[in-house]
C-alpha cells in the first residue's frame, strides 16, 4: 500500500521535483519561478544540496543537460587549486645567448613564457608600461646597445588558442581571444572610433591602444540612439591582422572605445617591445616566434605572477575567459608541448573523477554553446570540493554577494545578500547561477539554478532567480 508521503514524492518525481521540499513556501516559490513569463518555454534546472552531507534536497530537472556558460569556470578554478595549489605561480623569463662585447650582444634575446594569463593584466592592475620599462632597464644595466641576433619568443609548441566550438562572433573580441602561451594586457586592444551625434552615421577608426600599426581595423559601425548600448563586434580569426568591426555604438560627440581582441599576443608583444627598445637606444632588427623551448644559461629578467589563489579569484569575480582558458591548458596540457587545440577527450577524462563523466566540456571558459553539464553535477562538485579543499577556501574563491566582482550585484538591496557566494553565467538565451548560500538556519547549501532557451530580457530572468534564491535562504 502506498502511503500519503510516498504518493506526493511520486508526484514530485513525475513533475520534475525528485525531492519533496516539505515546505509550502519553497514549493510555491519554485512554481512562481516556473511561471515567470520569460521562462514559460525555457529549459529550467534546479539543484539544492546540503553542503555537509551531500544530500540533494531539491531537484527540478537537475540531471538534465544545460549549457553552463561561465558557471563552467568553477570547474577549472577549483580544480586548479586542487591540483596545483594556492601558491602556484607562473614564470616568464628572458634569457640571452652569445656574448656581450663593447655594448653589442652577439646573440639573441629569448623570452620563455609558461602561459601566465595575468602578465600585464589590466584587470589585475599590472601595468604594461611598467613591465616593459623593467625589461628595458635590465637590458640597459647589462650595457647592451645593440643585438646582432633576434628578439625571440620561444613558445611551448604551437597552439590554436580558441576552441573551435566558440562562436565566430566572439573570437575577435576582447572576451573571446582564448589563452595563448604568452598573454599580456588581457589580450585586449582598445580601438577608438569617431562618431557623430546623429543616428545612422558612419564611424572611423582613429587609433588603437596599445598602438600596433600593422593591424588594420575596418569599421562598418554606425551610430544608434544615444541611450543604447555598445553593440559593436569585431570579426577576425586569432592570427588575422585585418579585422572588421560591425554593429552600432551610441551617437555622441566624443570618441568611443571598442574593446577588441589582440591579434597574436606573442608576436604583438615582440613588436611593441622592439619599438620601445629602439626608443631607448637599443637596436634589434629582427623578431621571431619559435614553437619549441630549449635551456639557456644566462637569465636576464624574469616575472613571477601573483599566487594562483589570486588568479582564480579574479577569474570568477570578473568572469575572465582567457584566465580560465589558461587554467585549462595548465591542467590538461601541463608541460607537454601544444599541438593545436586543447584535446577534448583529455578534458573529459580529467573531469571524470570530479563527477562529470556524463557531461560535455568543450572549452575552458563556457563560451562554447556545446558545453553541457547537469545542475546536480555542479552542486555535487561544490560539495565535493568543500570537503576536499575546505569550505572557507571554496567560499573565498566564489564571488561573495555584495562584495566581489560581479557578485556584488546579486541580491542587491536584500538583507540576505551577504549570505550567498555565487558565480553567474550568461550568454545569449542562457542565465545561470551556481554557488553556496548560508540559510537562515545557519546551515550551508550548494545550489545551481540554470535557465536555457528563454525568450526575453536577462534582467527579468535574473530577478526571478534572485527571488527564488532569497526564499531558499529564508526557508531552509
Amino acid at each position: 500500500m502506498i502511503n500519503r508521503l510516498q504518493f506526493f514524492i511520486g508526484l514530485s518525481l513525475l513533475f520534475g521535483l525528485s525531492a519533496w521540499s516539505q515546505n509550502k513556501l519553497i514549493d510555491n516559490a519554485i512554481e512562481t519561478f516556473k511561471q515567470t513569463p520569460e521562462l514559460q518555454h525555457a529549459h529550467i534546472g534546479i539543484s539544492v544540496r546540503k553542503l555537509k552531507t551531500g544530500d540533494e534536497i531539491i531537484s527540478l530537472h537537475s540531471q538534465q543537460s544545460f549549457a553552463p556558460a561561465s558557471n563552467l569556470k568553477l570547474l577549472y578554478t577549483l580544480a586548479a587549486i586542487d591540483k596545483l595549489g594556492k601558491n602556484f605561480t607562473y614564470q616568464t623569463k628572458l634569457y640571452y645567448d652569445g656574448k656581450i662585447v663593447n655594448r653589442m650582444l652577439f646573440g639573441n634575446l629569448i623570452f620563455q613564457p609558461e602561459g601566465d594569463p595575468s602578465f600585464a593584466s589590466i584587470r589585475m592592475h599590472d601595468d604594461l608600461d611598467q613591465k616593459i620599462n623593467g625589461i628595458v632597464a635590465r637590458i640597459r644595466a647589462r650595457g647592451i646597445k645593440r643585438i646582432s641576433g633576434k628578439l625571440i619568443m620561444e613558445l611551448n609548441g604551437w597552439r590554436y588558442p580558441v576552441p573551435g566550438s566558440i562562436p565566430v562572433e566572439d573570437i575577435g573580441n576582447y572576451y573571446g581571444t582564448g589563452a595563448w602561451d604568452f598573454n599580456f594586457n588581457d589580450n585586449r586592444l582598445d580601438v577608438y572610433l569617431s562618431r557623430g551625434e546623429q543616428i545612422n552615421m558612419p564611424t572611423k577608426v582613429l587609433y588603437t591602444h596599445p598602438r600596433l600599426p600593422d593591424v588594420k581595423f575596418i569599421s562598418k559601425v554606425k551610430t544608434a540612439p544615444p541611450d543604447t548600448d555598445d553593440e559593436a563586434y569585431v570579426y577576425a580569426a586569432p592570427f588575422d591582422l585585418r579585422r572588421y568591426i560591425l554593429g552600432t555604438i551610441p551617437a555622441g560627440k566624443n570618441e568611443f572605445r571598442v574593446k577588441a581582441g589582440m591579434p597574436n599576443p606573442p608576436l604583438s608583444f615582440l613588436k611593441i617591445l622592439q619599438k620601445r627598445l629602439k626608443q631607448n637606444g637599443i637596436i634589434v632588427d629582427k623578431i621571431q616566434l619559435k614553437y619549441s623551448q630549449k635551456p639557456y644559461t644566462h637569465l636576464l629578467w624574469q616575472n613571477t605572477s601573483k599566487p594562483l589563489i589570486d588568479i582564480v579569484k579574479i577569474t570568477n569575480d570578473y568572469s575572465m575567459n582567457h584566465f580560465s582558458e589558461a587554467l585549462a591548458w595548465s591542467l590538461i596540457q601541463g608541460k607537454e608541448p601544444a599541438e593545436g587545440y586543447l584535446d577534448k577527450q583529455k578534458i573529459h577524462d580529467f573531469f571524470i573523477p570530479y563527477g562529470f563523466e556524463h557531461a560535455d566540456i568543450e572549452d575552458g571558459c563556457g563560451l562554447a554553446p556545446d558545453n553541457l553539464v547537469q545542475p546536480a553535477q555542479m552542486t555535487a562538485f561544490l560539495q565535493q570540493m568543500s570537503q576536499k579543499l575546505g569550505k572557507e577556501t571554496v567560499l573565498d574563491i566564489l564571488p561573495h554577494g555584495g562584495e566581489d566582482g560581479y557578485g556584488k550585484y546579486f541580491l542587491q538591496n536584500s538583507r540576505w545578500q551577504k549570505n550567498v557566494w555565487v558565480k553567474s553565467g550568461s550568454v545569449s538565451k542562457v542565465r545561470n547561477y551556481t554557488g553556496i548560500f548560508k540559510a537562515r538556519s545557519g546551515k550551508y547549501y550548494s545550489f545551481s539554478i540554470m535557465t536555457n532557451f528563454f525568450v526575453g530580457e536577462h534582467k527579468a530572468v535574473r530577478k526571478a532567480i534572485e527571488q527564488l534564491t532569497e526564499t531558499l535562504i529564508k526557508e531552509l
